[in-house]
């Protein structure tokens, strides 16, 4: 484990002595606040409505959690599409361009830790992107109005922002695999956008089905799992799919790795 914090350590450093890091906050940031500003602007053009209209019965149904929080984090679950790739594009297509994939196999180091320290690289990363989209209810809090107390239900939030983790290291998971399979930086990052843009959009054709083929497709979407945990229900199905992801993805990169070694 010592190895792979080793490996961590260095990678995160490599993030911040390079332009990725600051363009995947600077995106997550720029994008984040472009929902964020969309869901209160029609959050406050419905109060208006409403008050204008006298619709009392509505105005208690208005909820800045359900109508903004909740829609953010699931669109920004999105955004992980875009930026995932460019976190795990380097990551190891850089160390078998520059052959230094090579010094690491002979190196008293297993092909575990080499996996995990990069994961683990990555995840540090995902880490401060989720406390980025964190910084957007805690305004709604701190700004915002409510009888009730806090204007925003924050175990909700906190499930919504759990689930956007899970999906953001299922996501790394993905693209490390792909990052392991070829030395271009540009073709893992194409690939692995494609596959994730897939795991997004996989539910649009659940719609055209029937019976169990429109359960599979809907159980393969992303989006489907991300949705029940913005709305404040964590399920073990949930649960269970990103975390099955993760597992699947480190341990195919952990032999594509491995398989180097005795090549």
């Amino acid at each position: 484990m010592r190895s792979s914090i080793a490996i961590a350590k260095k990678e995160i450093l490599l993030y911040f002595t390079t332009p990725i890091a600051y363009v995947a906050f600077f995106a997550t940031s720029f994008i984040g606040a472009w929902f964020f500003l969309s869901f209160t602007s029609e959050f406050q053009r419905r109060t208006m409505q409403f008050m204008q209209f006298q619709a009392p019965q509505f105005l208690e149904r208005m909820n800045l959690t359900e109508m903004v929080a909740a829609p953010l984090i699931v669109n920004m679950g999105l955004v992980l599409a875009f930026v995932v790739p460019f976190l795990t594009m380097r990551l190891l297509a850089e160390e078998r361009k520059q052959n230094t994939m090579e010094l690491l196999m002979t190196a008293p180091i297993r092909s575990i830790d080499i996996v995990l320290g990069k994961y683990l690289a990555g995840l540090a990363i995902l880490l401060v992107i989720v406390g980025i989209v964190a910084v957007f209810p805690l305004l709604l809090t701190i700004f915002g109005t409510s009888d009730a107390g806090s204007a925003v239900e924050w175990q909700t939030v906190s499930s919504g922002l759990l689930g956007f983790f899970l999906m953001g290291a299922a996501f790394l998971a993905i693209g490390l695999f792909i990052s392991s399979l070829t030395d271009s930086q540009v073709v893992a990052a194409l690939i692995t956008f494609f596959v994730l843009l897939l795991t997004w959009v996989v539910s649009w054709k659940a719609g055209d089905l029937e019976g169990k083929a429109q359960q599979v497709m809907v159980y393969l979407s992303s989006v489907s799992h991300l949705v029940p945990f913005a709305r404040g229900m964590v399920s073990l199905e949930d649960f269970v799919y990103f975390l099955s992801i993760i597992v699947l993805g480190l341990f195919l990169t952990h032999r594509s790795v491995e398989s180097r070694r005795w090549a």
